[in-house]
């Protein structure tokens, strides 16, 4: 008969999410309030069931998986499919849930977000009050949306980036806002766009008269 997700390794699981990345068999002892050993012989059971990934290493930090947060009710239920074409009626069940952010958005370690604020880069879709995520990175290709410190100016801005000769080139993405250059030696690179969430208020881009 097959494992089942107890209320001790339901419990095991929730603290591990709670503590985020790097919980260790012994912090999880401490939130459950029982011993790391009995942590730790729950944990071999937890990623054989798959709900833990696989350790990279002996004393390598905890991670649950996809299913475990599923199992828990972490993730957004999906409902299917909605057409942007012809209407279809959306499903009345669930097919399956959410995985984790970092993995629905591809995100590795070292990535971060920053929250946008303006409206010049609304042509891609990212508006003020979005989150985009930034890939840490010095250098980006000719068209690709990156993270920029300009001269005179302590803070970054987010611009399409290219490459003229001694000059960089920065463009909006909202044709009210004017294109900027700079010599290259003043421009710092910070990273590049990744992937953006939305979290602002419904956006109207037209209405019917």
């Amino acid at each position: 008969m097959p494992p089942e997700l107890t209320p001790t390794r339901r419990h095991i699981l929730q603290a591990t999410l709670r503590l985020g990345t790097g919980a260790t068999a012994g912090q999880v002892a401490h939130e459950v309030g029982v011993t790391k050993q009995a942590v730790s012989q729950q944990v071999g059971i937890l990623r054989k069931m798959g709900y833990l990934l696989p350790a990279e290493t002996r004393y390598g930090p905890l991670q649950v998986s996809d299913k475990a947060r599923a199992a828990l009710g972490e993730g957004l239920p999906i409902y299917g499919q909605i057409a942007a074409g012809v209407p279809a009626l959306a499903e009345q069940s669930p097919e399956d849930f959410t995985p984790s952010i970092e993995a629905l958005l591809g995100l590795r370690a070292g990535d971060f977000l920053l929250k946008v604020r303006g409206e010049s880069m609304t042509g891609i879709g990212v508006m003020d009050g979005d989150y985009v995520v930034v890939r840490p990175a010095s250098e980006v290709h000719d068209g690709e949306v990156a993270v920029v410190l300009i001269p005179g100016d302590n803070a970054a801005t987010l611009k399409r980036l290219y490459h003229f000769g001694q000059e960089i080139i920065l463009m909006s993405e909202n044709p009210a806002i004017p294109r900027m250059a700079f010599p290259a030696e003043q421009v710092q690179v910070q990273g590049r766009m990744v992937g953006r969430v939305g979290v602002g208020a419904p956006r109207v881009s037209h209405r019917l008269e």
